[in-house]
């Protein structure tokens, strides 16, 4: 019994498990409808991490007036939603908002410390970068990462039309 053990070989097999590493997850685009409906896609992410840290990437963000706009992030399971940005410059700038343009990439995270707003108010194209917001994404820290992630995008109101490229989901 002991020959046939030693000629026995062994195999390495590769296991991913589920640490606090930073795990990100792709997600599809496609248009905005103009003030009728939303746009929304879903990532399913598997892994059971304890998250401590989201960023949410919106990717070629394309939109004439961005006071039209409503973008959330929702985990299904627990049924916790968290504005990205709301209609910029509504109501203290107008009722419509700002008329500003997106026109880039768009990462939001707790840790950055530009506000979304306060740079829409300024800057005709709002610029690609890095902004907190809105809603804090802390409420989900220290829950599961399992489960399905949906991205909301609303235009709340006609006459101007928009797409996204694809988005990114960061949990740590």
């Amino acid at each position: 019994m002991s020959k046939l053990m030693n000629r026995t070989s062994t195999a390495t097999v590769d296991a991913k498990i589920a640490t606090s590493a930073n795990s990100s997850w792709c997600g599809g685009g496609g248009n905005i409808p103009d003030g009728v409906a939303s746009f929304q896609d879903e990532i399913v992410v598997a892994e059971n991490i304890a998250i401590s840290n989201v960023t949410v990437t919106l990717k070629n963000l394309e939109h004439t007036w961005v006071g039209d706009l409503i973008a959330q992030l929702r985990h299904v399971e627990t049924g916790i939603v968290v504005d990205l940005f709301r209609r910029p410059g509504q109501p203290q700038f107008s009722s419509s908002g700002y008329s500003n343009d997106l026109n880039g990439d768009y990462s939001f995270n707790d840790n950055f410390s530009r506000s979304f707003d306060s740079v829409a108010a300024s800057h005709a194209v709002i610029p690609s970068g890095n902004y907190c917001a809105t809603q804090t994404l802390s409420v989900f820290e220290g829950r599961s990462s399992a489960g399905t992630w949906q991205l909301i995008i609303n235009d709340c109101s006609a006459g101007d039309s928009g797409s996204l490229e694809s988005w990114t989901l960061n949990l740590a």
